[in-house]
């Protein structure tokens, strides 16, 4: 079968080009031509059919020098240059990005469209008898105008802002060290008016970053930074893999044989991981809520559910609005590459279209097919949980006689939900990670858009840790150890390998077609998701308790604190790495498993380094704002001790992948 991707030389093309000419290199996708008296294009019809676990190689990627083009062409008879032309044909499949994201791609596909469609025909023709149709994605020029807009210039003008406000900062903070300690850069000042001037000082925050509360609560979850910090890492080696589908590569039948073998299983339900940043969320609310009840008068109302929206609105979204206005404006011009604007112009145009999808945190269903920051989908869809989970509470501690009922109601309605979708849908009973899918980053791929990143799907795993606190902190009031139980022993210890098969029951979606839609389907994949969730709940109440004294002590090595507060600056982001390391390729990436490793620690490494300085110099000093704001409007009426709680509980609570709230970290 032909190449799925093949590039001429991207530097030489660009550099050798006359003085004063322009040089093209063009990215088309190339359509093949249906031709059953084909035995070649009959073989690539059947491999593709296998959709679980191979490309389209009906649909092939072709990076083209236009100089060389040009040469080729001029050689051939009109005759043949006619012949060769292929019009667009019904291609029941997507083939192609929205062309209008891409500066001058209606002028690029004028001016080279024909003759890329000629020398593409030409070589397929003459290497394997078949015909395509071609179209050019983007082209890329070696003389392009380095434009700068309004928005370019805010992004600039914000950057700066922050380190002047830094620097400023930072020298009062210094000032006013009038012992010259350490010290003093733990402790809060006598004043509000000096909190505020330090508020941006690297040194206060970076102690802030490192501290370590010592209270009975926080000692217990300490080893949520340590989860924290290992499930970021194991999301980054999922958008590693990802990455390899997507980029062009040179042997992509080495990583459709990987489909065909079980231990690959475990990669294809790594999109399950990101549950346990929802179970976390779950959990965490559900303790600092019932906790504020027992230390009030009264049980959480809607002014209070209101306060603590807006007060964990305002505590996640300036950081989040940084990275979107970072890819909407300086991410293009950072790097250049036969697909580099494939990668980032898409993001670029997205961002400043649907930006507001993002910071309204509906991102997860208004323009999932056009995202702004992909991996966003979580924090709009754990967003929503959070004011779902906050009037579940509120609700049970309304209602308190009627809890456990009143849990049952909610755990059927998360398993039904999404029941009722996948058979409505006709949709399979796990999501299934599709090489095909993965080629166009997900955003064709109508399973991923809905039953995968929609609220409605993602319930039961948020109700699993809000369920798994509340068993929690009945325990610490009854003075029970669980650990004390066998059949908690062999539950806990169960938890492993039930994951393991969790993963590898994934086979059998991609070994076998059936019939949808699917009654045993739709009851199936709720099961198969929130189980996650039960396990989750299972294997941090071991932890809380000691089962395993070895693992409590790793997980709650110090070293696991700073890290864990970073994870919500490294999950907005690692992708903005990955693309800086990955996309500026000159030629198909030959896929191979050092290769990918070495990706997975440089994307991590310089994922956390700039999550320390989004965290010093953004994330912190918000914080420490907020802290002030709210606090300087607390008193002893009603609505100020309703914002006090609100604080509390956004703070220590909201959510997994907060880098910074909770466990007593701004106390």
């Amino acid at each position: 079968m032909p190449r799925l991707s093949e590039a001429d030389d991207y530097d030489q093309c660009m550099e050798e080009a006359p003085s004063g000419q322009i040089a093209a290199y063009c990215v088309a996708r190339v359509v093949l031509r249906p031709d059953n008296s084909s035995e070649l294009w009959n073989l690539i019809e059947n491999f593709s059919k296998n959709w679980k676990r191979h490309y389209n190689h009906a649909l092939l990627d072709r990076a083209v020098c236009m100089e060389d083009c040009k040469r080729l062409v001029r050689r051939l008879p009109n005759a043949t240059r006619k012949a060769l032309r292929v019009e667009k044909f019904a291609i029941d499949f997507p083939y192609i990005f929205d062309p209008t994201v891409y500066q001058d791609a209606e002028k690029d596909r004028d001016r080279y469209g024909e003759l890329l469609d000629i020398c593409v025909n030409y070589k397929l023709n003459e290497s394997y008898r078949l015909r395509a149709y071609t179209e050019i994605e983007v082209c890329n020029k070696n003389v392009e105008p380095f434009d700068v807009d309004i928005l370019d210039f805010s992004f600039l003008l914000v950057l700066a802002t922050i380190i002047f406000l830094t620097i400023l900062s930072s020298w009062y903070d210094k000032t006013v060290n009038y012992k010259q300690d350490v010290v003093h850069y733990k402790q809060e000042l006598d004043s509000p008016r000096k909190m505020l001037f330090v508020s941006f000082s690297i040194l206060r925050n970076w102690y802030r970053l490192t501290s370590r509360s010592h209270n009975v609560l926080d000692k217990d979850l300490r080893f949520f930074q340590a989860i924290r910090y290992l499930t970021m890492m194991l999301v980054i080696l999922g958008h590693a893999a990802l990455i390899y589908s997507i980029a062009p590569s040179q042997n992509t039948i080495k990583i459709e044989m990987m489909f065909h073998q079980l231990g690959t299983m475990i990669l294809t339900g790594g999109p399950q991981i990101v549950q346990t940043f929802f179970a976390m969320s779950g959990f965490l609310l559900a303790v600092q809520m019932i906790k504020y009840a027992e230390n009030s008068s009264r049980s959480p109302g809607i002014l209070f559910l209101l306060k603590a929206i807006v007060y964990r609105y305002i505590r996640l979204t300036p950081v989040y609005a940084f990275v979107v206005l970072l890819h909407a404006t300086w991410l293009p011009k950072l790097q250049d590459g036969p697909v580099w604007k494939l990668a980032t112009d898409t993001e670029r145009a997205f961002c400043r279209r649907n930006w507001w999808t993002n910071l309204l945190y509906v991102n997860n269903y208004v323009h999932g097919d056009q995202p702004c920051v992909q991996q966003g989908w979580y924090l709009g869809c754990d967003f929503q949980l959070f004011i779902l989970g906050t009037l579940l509470l509120m609700v049970i501690l309304k209602l308190r006689k009627f809890s456990s009922s009143i849990l049952v109601m909610a755990a059927l309605a998360a398993y039904l939900v999404p029941a009722y979708f996948i058979y409505y849908e006709k949709l399979e009973g796990i999501f299934l990670i599709t090489l095909q899918g993965q080629r166009f980053t997900l955003w064709f791929d109508e399973f991923y858009q809905r039953a995968y990143i929609p609220l409605h799907v993602n319930l039961g795993n948020y109700l699993a840790g809000i369920i798994a606190g509340m068993i929690y902190l009945r325990l610490r009031q009854t003075n029970t150890d669980p650990v004390q139980k066998r059949w908690f022993h062999i539950l806990w210890y169960f938890v492993f390998p039930a994951v393991l098969g969790t993963l590898l029951i994934n086979y059998i979606f991609y070994e076998y077609d059936f019939a949808k839609p699917s009654l045993w389907m739709a009851a199936f994949y709720p099961i198969a998701k929130y189980s996650w969730g039960v396990y989750a709940g299972v294997f941090m109440m071991g932890q809380i308790y000691g089962i395993s004294p070895i693992l409590k002590r790793i997980f709650n090595h110090r070293v696991f604190e700073p890290l864990g507060r970073m994870t919500y600056s490294a999950y907005l982001g690692h992708v903005f790495v990955m693309r800086l390391t990955v996309f500026n390729l000159r030629t198909p990436i030959h896929f191979n498993y050092i290769g990918t490793f070495s990706l997975i620690f440089a994307s991590a490494m310089f994922s956390y380094l700039m999550a320390l300085v989004l965290c010093l110099l953004i994330e912190f000093p918000v914080s420490a704002l907020q802290k002030l704001a709210f606090g300087g409007m607390r008193g002893n009426s009603k609505q100020a001790n309703d914002l006090e709680k609100a604080d509390e509980i956004t703070k220590n609570g909201s959510t997994a992948a907060d880098s910074t709230t909770n466990n007593g970290v701004n106390s």
